[in-house]
């Protein structure tokens, strides 16, 4: 997974935005060994600091509000220009990121396989010749729900039918009257490896 940067320095009120960027500025001073040569360089970051905490403490005309706005704009530009610097310099190593002083956008992690069914069951459908497949919700990190299914009893399961559904309860049609069907579901999460039901079945009317 891939480490980014957070930037959305615009969205920093005057007051909060020159405390980030010192910080900024401290912790990669305090960490030559992973940020050696940052460019746009700390000095020149230092600097833009100081202008703008001048400028921020002395309003009051036009001029000077125009002033202020233009060593904010300043100030914002040089901690995009290093992010992007950061951003090349961390190794993809979100420890290494966080000493910069900067943000990191958070990215969900990818959840492992989802637990085992819960609740599986089939039912009559409203028509012959179909069933419902249902079982309990597996929650938000369940982006759809498998079942495969036969009425060749001791078959291999990698022959079996398989039927996708984004809901937990799933239609099985066109089936055989008067023979049982086998049914087995599972979730699909993130992981590839799906972990399955026990094989239930029932008479298909």
């Amino acid at each position: 997974m891939k480490v980014k940067i957070k930037t959305g320095f615009a969205a920093y009120k005057d007051n909060d935005l020159p405390v980030k960027a010192q910080k900024i500025h401290d912790d990669m001073a305090a960490d030559s060994a992973d940020y050696s040569t940052p460019s746009p360089s700390l000095a020149s970051g230092q600097t833009k600091i100081n202008t703008f905490l001048a400028k921020l403490a002395d309003r009051g005309t036009t001029a000077k509000t125009a002033a202020k706005k233009a060593a904010r704009k300043a100030l914002i530009d040089y901690l995009n220009s290093l992010a992007l610097y950061v951003q090349q310099n961390c190794g993809n190593d979100e420890e290494t990121a966080l000493k910069s002083g900067y943000d990191i956008w958070k990215t969900g992690t990818p959840v492992g396989d989802l637990p085992k069914p819960k609740n599986f069951t089939l039912a009559s459908g409203n028509n012959s010749r179909e069933i419902y497949a249902s079982m309990d919700s597996l929650g938000p990190n369940a982006k759809s729900y498998t079942y495969r299914y036969t009425q060749e009893e001791g078959s291999d399961q990698t022959t079996w039918k398989t039927i996708v559904s984004t809901n937990p309860k799933a239609l099985i049609g066109e089936l055989v009257s008067g023979k049982k069907v086998f049914v087995q579901g599972a979730g699909v999460g993130a992981s590839k490896h799906q972990v399955w039901s026990n094989v239930i079945s029932m008479y298909v009317l």
